[in-house]
């Protein structure tokens, strides 16, 4: 499945978009520094297949292992509004450690997921939740609920399912900024429609949609370099028929360092439960 791109058709659009004052200074400063920058790859196709924008998710996607931040995380539902500090830390999908601070900087809570293991440990009480407990904790601590055995890739900055995602249609938008791929999860019922930047090819957004209805909604926002990796510091996952949304905004992350799996593992300090 191709999608036709032409490239001076995406490079006039971009151009257009431009203030005039800006085009003006750089016909002044002569066009021959607009080389120095490198036009992505797939600008020298006249046609871009759906598997070439996939295979370069799927690269992307291969050099993102692990993510170290402080963070500020906003739970918002029907009648709630809240934000928190927190450090997270990520690792392969799999695994996440949040440590949550109040007003003064004192620990309110240390939460983790390793491998769908979950356990909460609240400080002022000395106690380490497990289990099903957790659940219910999170629950009524935040108002929603998260599937992590999905939803973690979210905030790695990946797709979720995305190994057996396959496109049913695409296109690239009237504006010529977006692909706008329609795929099927061959795993499990339901559809995906994909949003991708159509310069940088990064993933934009993503709807999952089941028996007809929007299930969850995410949007990728605030791309900056960190190496040679595109990071998204803005992430929204939204579940619009319970009108919740957990908005994540990453503060000086790092990428793939060195995580130990002990981090991930927490000693009751007083009582368990």
């Amino acid at each position: 499945m191709t999608i036709v791109k032409g490239l001076t058709d995406l490079l006039s659009a971009v151009v257009c978009r431009a203030p005039q004052k800006f085009l003006f200074v750089l016909l002044l400063l002569g066009g021959c520094q607009a080389s120095v920058e490198k036009a992505p790859p797939h600008f020298s196709k006249d046609k871009i297949s759906s598997g070439y924008i996939f295979n370069r998710l799927h690269t992307r996607a291969n050099k993102i292992h692990s993510v170290k931040s402080f963070t500020r995380t906003t739970f918002i539902g029907r009648k709630f509004k809240q934000s928190f500090r927190q450090t997270v830390l990520i690792k392969e999908g799999r695994s996440i450690r949040v440590d949550t601070y109040g007003l003064f900087g004192q620990a309110m809570g240390v939460f983790i997921s390793d491998d769908g293991r979950m356990q909460f440990l609240d400080p002022a009480k000395g106690r380490l939740y497990s289990g099903p407990d957790v659940r219910s904790m999170l629950s009524k601590l935040l108002g929603t609920q998260i599937d992590f055995r999905e939803h973690l890739r979210i905030f790695l900055g990946h797709i979720p399912n995305f190994e057996f995602l396959r496109v049913e249609k695409s296109r690239l938008s009237s504006d010529q900024t977006e692909y706008i791929l329609q795929a099927k999860d061959i795993k499990r019922s339901g559809k995906v429609l994909l949003h991708i930047d159509a310069v940088t090819l990064l993933p934009r957004e993503m709807t999952r949609i089941e028996l007809g209805q929007k299930k969850y909604f995410v949007q990728w926002q605030d791309y900056e370099k960190i190496g040679n990796i595109d990071w998204p510091h803005l992430i929204t996952l939204e579940f619009p028929s319970r009108q919740e949304t957990i908005r994540i905004k990453y503060k000086d992350p790092t990428l793939n360092g060195r995580i130990s799996q002990n981090t991930f593992q927490l000693m009751p300090t007083a009582s368990a439960k």
